[in-house]
């Protein structure tokens, strides 16, 4: 657990994308977290997505924010996640039940750092660092359900969470406080050919 610590405070002060890895229960909240609580961004939003909680239909409204009038129901105007996290950090857990429609839009996202809302023309420029965070990607890339060039655009730096019994203690992401910010610093492992 020292290496994850040793990655959440040498990317502290960059806003380099992360993909967190690990089964379920592992602490990947916990992480993303003290990537968020150790950052220039601290001061900033901490908004979190569970992509697979939220109805397909109903995810893209929820990340990109409506415009009045954009469907049936839409009597006002809706921010999405994408603008609550502004100078913050948006946490998008389970991100590999991100319909393909909607992975589309998510890599131009990231590409561009511009989005519109759903029903709307005006662009709005993104200042989120983004944090996502999965189980097993290549097996859903592998089926055809995950977008390969999403894959490599969120996994800038890439932290695996080892099952609970490989960890070294009982609680979920051993070695982050209560507040889930590192202890103290270890070793660095980046993804191949990327650099924080």
């Amino acid at each position: 657990m020292r290496a994850i610590r040793f990655i959440i405070e040498s990317i502290a002060d960059t806003d380099t994308t992360v993909l967190i890895r690990g089964e379920s229960g592992v602490g990947k909240d916990l992480i993303a977290r003290a990537i968020h609580a150790t950052s220039t961004r601290r001061q900033g939003p901490f908004i979190k997505v569970n992509c697979a909680a939220i109805p397909a239909e109903l995810l893209e409204w929820e990340l990109f924010g409506h415009e009045k009038g954009a469907f049936t129901g839409a009597h006002q105007r809706k921010l999405g996640k994408f603008e609550l996290a502004q100078r913050g950090t948006l946490f998008l857990d389970e991100i590999a039940e991100l319909p393909l429609a909607l992975q589309a839009k998510l890599l131009h996202v990231l590409q561009d750092f511009r989005f519109s809302r759903v029903g709307g023309h005006g662009v709005i420029d993104v200042d989120a660092r983004v944090i996502a965070a999965a189980n097993d990607l290549e097996a859903a890339m592998a089926r055809g359900l995950f977008r390969e060039d999403l894959y490599y655009r969120l996994n800038v730096v890439e932290i695996r969470v080892p099952p609970l019994p490989e960890a070294d203690s009982g609680n979920d992401a051993p070695g982050l406080d209560p507040a889930g910010v590192p202890r103290r610093p270890v070793p660095v492992r980046l993804a191949a050919g990327r650099s924080a």
